[in-house]
């Protein structure tokens, strides 16, 4: 009787390995790539942000007639010294410092996250003549005073022919207006001791509280402006109505162009 061997069969089973495990391990060297770059991004990105801070502070001030102002920038912290030429300069810099804006992709933000300021004195007063002295013959002979209406109307003739320019959605003053705030201040001078109210318009587009708070930046920084250039920081107060009363028509870009503007109104002194 033939007999016959069975072979007992064994299944067998192929099993992958977990990817997990694997992916992890293929990626590590990804990881600290990136990490490295991380770390190189930081102080680049750092000292970018700080010089842009820097350069749209100084342009602010420079603006303003704010020129002898140290600007030191840590961050986007601001720090500000130098010598005042008068009294309320040193603070009115602090306030135009803390308006400068900074392009972001978020659209125009402020640049400095805090601002600090030290500022010495040096206000310097002219030599005055002696008691019963005459006045040399050069002496310039001061004009008299304006009356308020008058002062109003010469402010606003002023403006008539050239108006204050701001960069694009910013309260930041255009350099090329140094000499129409020189201009305007002078003829602030010969003015009364009635306050002059600054007002700042916009035009309609873009929504209604961004334009109100942004003409109240503007109507602020002319006043820090014309405080620079010696006018007494109680005869000037600065307020902003966005696109109200308007002057021109909406609809046109040489319409709104107009409406974009600053206005000074005398109000009696109280």
């Amino acid at each position: 009787m033939a007999s016959a061997a069975v072979l007992q069969r064994h299944l067998i089973v192929r099993r992958e390995p977990p990817a997990l495990p694997f992916v992890w391990r293929g990626l590590l060297p990804l990881l600290v790539l990136a990490c490295a770059a991380g770390f190189a991004f930081i102080p680049f990105a750092r000292t970018s942000i700080q010089g842009t801070v820097e350069q749209e502070v100084r342009a602010q001030l420079a603006a303003a007639g704010y020129s002898w102002v140290k600007v030191a920038v840590s961050g986007q912290t601001v720090r500000l010294t130098g010598a005042a030429p008068a009294a309320g300069a040193g603070p009115a810099a602090i306030q135009l410092a803390k308006v400068a804006t900074c392009v972001t992709w978020l659209g125009p933000r402020s640049c400095a996250t805090g601002v600090t300021g030290e500022f010495t004195s040096e206000a310097v007063l002219p030599p005055q003549p002696a008691a019963g002295a005459l006045a040399p013959p050069h002496a310039e002979i001061p004009a008299a005073p304006l009356t308020r209406q008058g002062c109003e109307h010469s402010i606003a003739g002023i403006l008539a022919r050239e108006q204050i320019v701001f960069a694009s959605g910013s309260a930041k003053i255009d350099a090329g207006s140094g000499t129409l705030l020189d201009q305007l201040a002078h003829e602030i001078r010969s003015c009364p001791g009635s306050i002059l109210r600054i007002e700042g318009y916009t035009d309609t587009v873009g929504r209604g509280s961004v334009n109100q708070r942004l003409s109240a930046a503007r109507a602020a920084a002319v006043r820090e402006a014309l405080i620079a250039r010696g006018i007494s920081p109680k005869r000037l107060t600065a307020h902003g109505y966005g696109a109200r009363r308007a002057i021109a028509d909406n609809n046109t870009e040489a319409g709104r162009a107009q409406n974009r503007r600053i206005e000074f109104h005398a109000v009696p002194a109280k």
